[in-house]
């Protein structure tokens, strides 16, 4: 008689092999492609692609430190890819995370065929209620603000956040797509962080944002989350502004223009972050929680849905 053998878990389809092997790559930055940056300088473009985005932000908003930030680094960039570089190939050597992924512990030492430590200290249907309620909350305090302000770049992007969050791992096609592959890689790397670190109770993750960024100093996993965040809201910031760049220095002047649009970067990147950071938080954590996607959909929609009566109401 043979004895059935005991089933292993299913492997949560965020987390498969692929998944996983494609986020712990030690990828390595070109010099080229870093120089190419480097002179956009002022944006602090470089410094985002070398891992630095503390300092890219500061560089953007700065104007790269009134350029003179901006010429220093035409000349260190090659230094700076170097380590970069080397950090990589140490990680590598070591089999730690590679850097982006700082947070986790090395690949051999993942459990992602178990529910996170944490869920164990969680009820489903109490951080169900709760996170309902917050994200009504988010969505309807942003449709106010976007609709008191015309500002609607907050809401595309969160918009485009729920939908690549909850089909990332359901549609591996969107791996494919040059700019969404970024995206879903991100948001991996974003469930991945969460499936580690304990998020907290759900109505601190409303404050989490504003209390991360004077928490990042001291604790490195607070200044992973914030990092993480910080990236994505960046990189839809610049775009933003940059589709009107040319408006603002047509209109105005060039140093005018620039002025204009250093603001609309960091008005974009405040709300961006101040609201995509919580409702990315609540959904990612109750995907992992609990694997129901009609639950995940549900709160999206009233998510959006709230969005929608706030803008209604001042409008």
């Amino acid at each position: 008689i043979v004895e059935p053998r005991e089933q292993a878990p299913a492997l949560d389809p965020d987390f498969v092999p692929a998944i996983v092997a494609d986020l712990y790559r030690y990828r390595r930055r070109r010099r080229g492609v870093a120089r190419l940056l480097a002179i956009f300088g002022f944006l602090g473009l470089h410094r985002f692609y070398l891992n630095r985005p503390f300092t890219g932000l500061a560089m953007l908003l700065s104007a790269g430190g009134g350029l003179v930030w901006w010429i220093v680094d035409l000349f260190r960039v090659g230094e700076m890819v170097e380590v970069y570089n080397a950090d990589q190939a140490q990680r590598e050597r070591e089999q730690a995370a590679p850097l982006g992924l700082g947070f986790l512990p090395p690949r051999d030492q993942l459990q992602l065929d178990q529910p996170p430590v944490w869920a164990a200290q969680r009820r489903a249907g109490g951080w169900n209620i709760a996170g309902l309620f917050l994200l009504a909350v988010l969505g309807f305090a942003l449709g106010v603000v976007s609709g008191a302000t015309s500002l609607f770049e907050p809401v595309i992007v969160l918009g485009l956040f729920i939908v690549v969050t909850l089909v990332a791992a359901r549609w591996p096609q969107l791996g494919r797509v040059p700019i969404l592959a970024s995206l879903v890689r991100w948001v991996h790397r974003l469930r991945l962080f969460y499936h580690v670190v304990a998020p907290g109770r759900v109505w601190m993750l409303a404050l989490r944002p504003i209390v991360g960024i004077f928490l990042a100093v001291g604790q490195p996993k607070v200044r992973a989350e914030v990092r993480l965040y910080l990236q994505f809201g960046a990189v839809f910031a610049l775009l933003f502004a940059l589709a009107d760049l040319l408006e603002f220095a047509s209109r105005s002047g060039f140093w005018v223009g620039f002025g204009l649009f250093v603001a609309e970067v960091a008005q974009n990147l405040v709300y961006i972050y101040v609201f995509v950071a919580p409702v990315g938080a609540v959904l990612n954590t109750q995907i992992l929680l609990e694997r129901k996607d009609l639950t995940v959909w549900l709160l999206a929609l009233v998510n959006l849905s709230m969005i929608y009566v706030g803008w209604r109401l001042v409008s």
